[in-house]
């Protein structure tokens, strides 16, 4: 007795500060946390500003590329040699010269008549040269509006991975409400029982029943323990994925435990299917692909057509110990000429923009295939909530007659039981056809281009 006492005081002293410690999240703050700590959308607004990244460097080819270049060299020996030796008319002449001059042609005799000429042993080139494209058969052109595609498709993704991670972090979050919603009716059968069992046991000592009536109350609520074990094991698990799954693992967290009663039929929400896929992003996406295909086949078809290029180019050189500078403009033209036979690139390249056109159609009809499942899937859903609303008023009336007959001595226990049972099961039935309508409900407007919207 006195252990039990000091279970219940430090139960009293604890659980205060365990519940204060807890964060109690609602679904759009679950969704919120998901969206900005999933690892798959964190990479996806990377690659988005590594597109954009790469649009930039598309754009800088208007400008004109410069290159740099500078060189310096040495070597053991002269580059430039040459042997230059005087035959004998040039003798003659140059005595020739001398003579005219008034100088004494003798001297002549004293020189030699055959000379190593040597220059360029060390040296300096500096170049430094502009050229702007003036026509590359739309390749720049076409580049950047491909480099532009391309960062849309990287936020069309995003998008649709955001869709992902919020129909996922709800589907955790109603799964966890779900097993808040049946620990709510267990607790409602074990009152059930509770008062069963006091009825039992006073029909019992008063000798109108036998004790088999109480021991299988009794019975019945070990199961009901062993099912609760169960259940607080999967709230436990589930709390931990759902956790994980927001950027929150490892802590205790919870979330807002009510259950909406805000069911509007699915007509309420119904669209006109063909409008709606105008808003899909996976037709957005089906665009994006042809208008890509389209720009590469452009591209390919650049490179068969000749490139024309103007620029300026300055160049300093010191070769003899005497720098000297010099400025050339310059012009060329390219003609891809084996490319107009020899490239099969582009015909590939139309194969590919007509199977994106093929495809797009296609997909469409299966996109708007999905939206009817989805609005069925949701239709059902809201039926089987309308069923159960009246499954548990049967079962409780059907429980409240068992347990008048009991008690009148008309009814068995066994059927008291099995009445309860009954009541129990249409209560999570019906918390599973609301889980299933909100689920539902989320497919059909990420379905039809609406997000979440909730």
């Amino acid at each position: 007795m006195i252990e039990r006492k000091i279970k219940t005081l430090l139960l009293a002293l604890f659980l205060p500060l365990a519940m204060q410690a807890q964060t109690v999240y609602t679904l759009a703050q679950c969704r919120a946390l998901a969206q900005e700590n999933n690892i798959q959308l964190r990479r996806g607004r990377l690659e988005i500003q590594s597109a954009q990244e790469l649009k930039k460097e598309a754009w800088m080819k208007y400008f004109p590329t410069v290159t740099a270049n500078g060189t310096y060299f040495i070597a053991p020996d002269h580059l430039l040699q040459e042997e230059v030796s005087l035959s004998t008319d040039a003798q003659h002449k140059l005595a020739g010269i001398i003579t005219a001059l008034g100088g004494n042609p003798a001297v002549l005799a004293s020189l030699p008549t055959s000379y190593t000429l040597q220059a360029v042993k060390h040296g300096t080139l500096v170049s430094l040269m502009a050229m702007q494209p003036i026509y590359t058969g739309g390749r720049i052109v076409n580049a950047n509006r491909l480099a532009r595609v391309q960062t849309e498709v990287k936020e069309l993704m995003l998008q649709q991975s955001a869709d992902d991670v919020s129909r996922t972090t709800e589907m955790y979050y109603n799964q966890l409400l779900a097993l808040y919603e049946q620990e709510k009716t267990l607790d409602a059968a074990d009152q059930q029982l509770a008062a069963i069992l006091k009825d039992a046991t006073h029909a019992y000592e008063a000798g109108v029943v036998n004790k088999n009536d109480v021991l299988s109350v009794q019975l019945k609520q070990n199961d009901m323990a062993i099912n609760r074990l169960k259940l607080q094991n999967g709230i436990s698990l589930t709390k931990m994925v759902l956790a994980q799954y927001i950027g929150k693992a490892g802590e205790n967290i919870d979330i807002d435990r009510t259950l909406t009663t805000q069911l509007p039929p699915p007509s309420e929400l119904a669209v006109v299917h063909s409008s709606a896929l105008e808003q899909r992003t996976e037709a957005h996406l089906l665009d994006k692909n042809i208008e890509a295909n389209h720009l590469l086949t452009k591209m390919k078809r650049a490179e068969m057509l000749p490139t024309l290029a103007v620029g300026v180019a300055g160049m300093y050189q010191d070769l003899t110990n005497k720098g000297r500078f010099n400025a050339v403009g310059l012009a060329t033209l390219s003609l891809p000429i084996s490319n107009w036979w020899g490239n099969r690139a582009l015909k590939r390249q139309r194969i590919a923009e007509q199977i994106a056109i093929d495809e797009k159609e296609n997909s469409r009809q299966l996109l708007l295939i999905q939206m009817q499942s989805a609005y069925d899937n949701f239709e059902t859903a809201y039926k089987q909530i309308l069923l159960a609303r009246k499954s548990i008023e049967q079962a409780a009336e059907n429980l409240r007659l068992n347990r008048d007959y009991y008690e009148a001595g008309t009814g068995t226990m066994t059927h008291l039981l099995d009445a309860q049972t009954r009541d129990q099961q249409a209560r999570n039935q019906y918390t599973e056809a609301v889980i299933a309508y909100l689920n539902s409900r989320t497919a059909y407007l990420i379905a039809t281009g609406r997000g979440s919207q909730r």
